[in-house]
């Protein structure tokens, strides 16, 4: 695993990774993580070796609301190793069933769970559909897989920052303001006196900061830029 600390930059971190896959008997690797809470899940950091067409009409279709092991990995902290009966819906069926096409029908995905809230997954899947031999198979991987999930994700953590700067909105310093004396409860009328300025200034302030965050009132953007790190209340 010493690969995925010397590799210098994400392309070769990421091709270190599913050479690793591939040498525990996976075909394909996935690995993706959300990097701040309040973050949608399709701005997920996400690298993979998936098929492009499978790709895009997962996300075309925002397949990931539907996906049990999307759910499994948002709510739970143990590995799942997942066949066809994993996914029981009828949705999920015909979801199931095209993903096979692309050469994904068993795997495991293991969940990441990050100290700053981070929250992904680590996947790793074969064509052979067969439950007998991938639970054979990953009893005997499955502490090296564990492993390899923990070092990945200390290992992506410089592309993880990068990433997640150039996905924060860009707050002026008066809209900061903004939004700090909105998310203490101060009203447009008590921020315009603190500033100094006119209610309207504030409410163009508000505005902005609304559209930068994509919510539709200013109560919105305070809760998600606390949940993403960008005010401190204290």
């Amino acid at each position: 695993m010493s690969s995925l600390w010397r590799a210098t930059d994400e392309k070769s971190w990421f091709e270190a990774l599913a050479l690793l896959g591939r040498k525990y008997g996976f075909e394909h690797t996935l690995y993706a993580v959300v990097p701040r809470p309040g973050m949608r899940f399709s701005d997920a950091y996400l690298r993979s070796t998936y098929d492009a067409e499978w790709r895009q009409v997962y996300d075309e279709r925002a397949l990931f609301r539907i996906d049990p092991t999307v759910a499994h990995c948002l709510t739970q902290t143990s590995p799942l190793i997942w066949t066809s009966s994993h996914f029981s819906e009828r949705n999920q069926q015909e979801m199931y069933e095209e993903a096979c096409l692309h050469g994904l029908c068993t795997g495991v995905s293991l969940p990441i769970h990050g100290p700053r809230q981070e929250v992904g997954m680590l996947c790793f899947v074969r064509s052979d559909g067969a439950r007998d031999a991938l639970d054979s198979h990953v009893e005997r991987m499955l502490p090296m897989l564990t492993l390899l999930r923990d070092v990945a994700f200390d290992t992506s953590r410089r592309f993880l920052d990068g990433y997640t700067e150039r996905l924060m909105p860009k707050l002026t310093p008066r809209e900061y303001e903004c939004l700090k004396w909105t998310a203490q409860g101060k009203s447009t009328w008590e921020i315009a006196k603190i500033f100094g300025c006119s209610e309207a200034t504030v409410n163009f302030h508000m505005t902005n900061i609304r559209s930068k965050f994509g919510v539709s009132s200013r109560s919105a953007a305070a809760v998600k830029a606390t949940r993403m790190g960008l005010i401190d209340l204290d």
